[in-house]
């Protein structure tokens, strides 16, 4: 049996627009361990949303297309299954937090009904026992007065009540496989740790296994046990958290280290930038693509380099590695 419940494997997803071919997930390849959390970091741009939706088959068909890899979930490929296979999965199986709850959740029903349609989908199940089900979910995840909530429209709630309403929607069928985008974006930093702390007690008690899609390295750090780092529809690094935090090997992945506050930073300290942008993904290179970003780009970097394993589980995309990792040593 794989170690992987949840295995992407060389997934090219594209969407074919009037301005020309966008591979906005361009050969990406990682595992999600059983009971475990993944983290995907990387800017806006870089293919982890994109991702996620594939997983799923909510890639809008067209213009997007899965044109290569395999999404296999229990050694089953998710990219053959037929459209009603797939709905037996999505939700059941595999669950999402989308990113805004506001926009995710429908305004014109209340809350319960929302969680309550998940049951119904999925399950034979009586009316009565559904919304007992939902109520006992919502006090799961901490909402107070459930009974009452259970009742009202996602505009009477705060914002971290919507999130947690969101998350008892994907945790209402008992999924093996949670998907979180970036579920802690718009929330304040209370907020966001309660929601963060809700999640690792969720996955103790119930075994799920999570990907955690955040540009928040901070995030990451807190409830992630392995890291992908995306940049530009590739795999930059992947490794686990410890080995990434103490010994990041990819200068895009030291960049975004580099951009974290610091506790003891002075007054005049200025937070670290990383020049440019990501490019749009109908402009991808067929080199490097972090390369004009990068203090140690070289004619060498005009070919994608391939990943390499660098230390146990630690893997790497870069033609450099010697000279990132003697420069990082000596700022460090």
């Amino acid at each position: 049996m794989s170690e992987y419940l949840l295995e992407i494997k060389g997934l090219k997803t594209h969407f074919f627009t009037d301005i020309g071919v966008a591979r906005a997930v361009d050969g990406v390849s990682y595992g999600i361990p059983r009971g475990k959390t993944l983290g995907i970091v990387g800017e806006s741009g870089c293919g982890k949303s994109v991702t996620a939706m594939s997983i799923l088959g909510l890639i809008p068909q067209p213009p997007g297309k899965i044109v290569a890899g395999e999404i296999l979930y229990n050694g089953v490929d998710l990219t053959k299954l037929s459209p009603k296979e797939l709905r037996a999965i999505r939700g059941n199986d595999i669950a999402m937090i989308f990113q805004e709850p506001m926009t995710a959740l429908n305004p014109v029903y209340t809350v319960g009904n929302q969680i309550m349609e998940v049951l119904f989908v999925h399950e034979e199940i009586e009316p009565q026992e559904a919304r007992k089900r939902a109520i006992a979910m919502l006090a799961k995840v901490g909402i107070p007065s459930p009974e009452t909530r259970i009742d009202e429209y996602p505009h009477q709630l705060s914002g971290g009540m919507r999130q947690r309403v969101m998350i008892a929607m994907a945790l209402i069928c008992n999924p093996e496989v949670l998907i979180a985008d970036e579920p802690t974006t718009a929330l304040d930093v209370t907020i966001q740790a309660q929601i963060l702390e809700l999640m690792n007690e969720l996955q103790e008690t119930m075994g799920t296994s999570i990907l955690m899609i955040t540009h928040d390295l901070g995030v990451v750090a807190e409830v992630c046990d392995d890291v992908v780092v995306m940049y530009a529809g590739k795999v930059a690094e992947k490794a686990e958290i410890h080995a990434l935090f103490e010994n990041p090997r990819h200068p895009y992945t030291i960049a975004l280290l580099k951009s974290l506050p610091s506790v003891e930073g002075r007054e005049t300290d200025k937070l670290h930038t990383i020049r440019g942008m990501v490019p749009s993904a109908v402009d991808f290179s067929d080199g490097c693509r972090f390369a004009d970003r990068c203090d140690f780009a070289t004619k060498a970097c005009d070919v994608q380099p391939e990943l390499e394993q660098v230390g146990d589980d630690h893997w790497v995309a870069c033609h450099h590695l010697d000279a990132v990792q003697s420069a990082y040593g000596e700022n460090k």
